[in-house]
């Protein structure tokens, strides 16, 4: 941009010599005045004499000298008037005496210039008995044969050289406008590829996205599957009342724990919870698979989970794996955490209603399931040591809204709906159909206390119309 911006200045003074050599010129020298005039054009001469204003000459002569042959007498003018007598014929009808009387200045007009008019002149003036002589020399614009004049010189210089200048304006013009349209054309495809990246960073998003929707799904199926598994290693569950915080009351059968309004007078042994509103399950857990089920209906706060035996019971107690604690809580209404180091929050769609604890000793694993939908909650993942036992948590009142009991479930809650029965089956009054079978031809039972909702066995093709008066529990 520079080198166009410097070119640019350099043509206005290009253009500016040529003007300035092709206008007449005037060019003082020691032979006098010297005039410039066009081949074909008219030149005038001023006599470098200067007269008083008013002056009126006797007689004025302009001659051509020196010339090869002398002097040419090239006009004349006398007593007022102007004289061909002894002109030289080649100026004869082409020169005409100018005077202004007021300027006092006497000028040659010649016509018609030829190249053979070129060279010096000589006027003389006459005034009453004064004559006085000056020199002016006429150059024509034109070259001649074997001459070239130094105005041709200068324009066969300066107009090559100001093409040469056009040219490079034009050239540098031309590869600005070049340059900016391949930068133009740059942003143009630098846009394109942007929105090209755009593209296949959205489909490879989109594959991701449907990826982990597939991976999520299988977990869930997972998590489903596993909580169907865990279902068979049902325990039953009762609390350990030597462990309870003195506010806590519990159920006659154990099975349920909830905080009073003030102390009961209870031995403070050593195992006993003495600040958290906690106790412990009766069971020792310290091989194999165990699930037990807890309902937490419509609590606000409730923490449950897995503890080891030899957890601090005296004075606050900070819940984490390194400290013996493997529990999930719910801290307010709709905030559920698992009580990990940090804790880890966690985003359930729904408040569980009854909460499913599945522990696997060698495995070294304890999952969390809302029984409810049938979901995976939260999985810790330790190598245990020494003996294991549930954990309940009732937590504070929260201003009332918090007073309901945990209940410990005695057998399998129904997580899926009833089937209704067939029209043609009688049908009591609890939903169960009677039917009659010899009990002789009823498969095993399972050693399991209830068998799961997934491991139902098909009835033997065979027994058709013996199976009359059988009375199956519906789960």
């Amino acid at each position: 941009m520079e080198m166009a911006n410097s070119s640019g200045s350099w043509l206005p003074g290009c253009l500016l010599a040529l003007a300035f050599l092709l206008l007449p010129a005037t060019v003082s020298g020691l032979t006098g005045d010297l005039h410039l005039a066009p081949l074909g054009g008219t030149a005038q001469l001023l006599c470098p004499l200067a007269l008083w204003p008013v002056t009126v000459p006797t007689m004025v002569r302009w001659l051509r000298s020196p010339h090869p042959d002398g002097s040419q007498l090239v006009h004349v003018f006398r007593d007022g008037t102007d004289q061909e007598e002894g002109v030289t014929p080649e100026f004869k009808g082409r020169t005409a005496l100018l005077r202004d009387p007021q300027e006092g200045s006497v000028i040659l007009e010649i016509r018609h210039v030829r190249l053979e008019d070129r060279g010096p002149y000589r006027c003389q003036v006459q005034v009453g008995n004064v004559t006085r002589d000056g020199s002016v020399t006429l150059q024509v614009a034109a070259p001649s044969p074997g001459r070239i004049s130094s105005s041709a010189v200068a324009l066969a210089v300066i107009l090559p050289v100001l093409g040469l200048l056009i040219m490079v304006g034009i050239y540098l013009i031309w590869k600005q406008r070049r340059s900016k349209e391949k930068l133009l054309y740059e942003q143009v495809m630098e846009v394109e590829n942007l929105l090209s990246d755009h593209a296949k960073e959205k489909g490879r998003l989109h594959k991701a996205l449907k990826k982990l929707r597939s991976e999520l799904k299988l977990k869930r199926s997972a998590a489903n599957s596993g909580w169907r598994r865990a279902r068979l290693h049902f325990v039953a569950v009762t609390l350990d009342p030597d462990t309870a915080h003195p506010k806590l009351i519990l159920s006659e059968d154990r099975r349920g724990v909830k905080l009073g309004d003030k102390r009961q007078p209870v031995p403070d042994g050593p195992q006993r919870f003495d600040f958290v509103v906690s106790v412990l399950g009766a069971e020792y857990f310290t091989a194999g698979c165990h699930y037990w089920e807890v309902d937490v209906g419509n609590k606000t706060k409730w923490a449950l989970g897995v503890c080891s035996d030899s957890v601090s019971r005296k004075g606050k107690v900070t819940a984490t794996p390194a400290n013996g604690h493997w529990l999930v809580r719910q801290s307010s209404e709709n905030t559920y955490e698992a009580l990990t180091s940090p804790q880890t929050p966690l985003r359930l769609k729904e408040p569980p209603r009854c909460v499913g604890i599945f522990l696997d000793y060698e495995a070294g694993v304890i999952s969390f399931y809302d029984v409810t939908n049938r979901s995976h909650i939260f999985t810790f993942t330790h190598t245990f040591s020494g003996p294991l036992r549930p954990f309940f948590e009732p937590c504070l009142h929260d201003g009332g809204k918090n007073t309901a009991p945990l209940i410990i479930c005695s057998e399998l809650q129904k997580s899926e709906p009833p089937t209704g029965p067939k029209p043609e089956e009688k049908v009591h009054a609890n939903g169960d159909v009677a039917m009659t079978v010899d009990p002789s031809l009823l498969p095993p039972r399972a050693p399991e206390p209830f068998p799961p909702e997934d491991m139902i066995l098909p009835w033997p093709s065979d027994l058709g119309s013996a199976l009359r008066g059988l009375k199956v529990p519906s789960f």
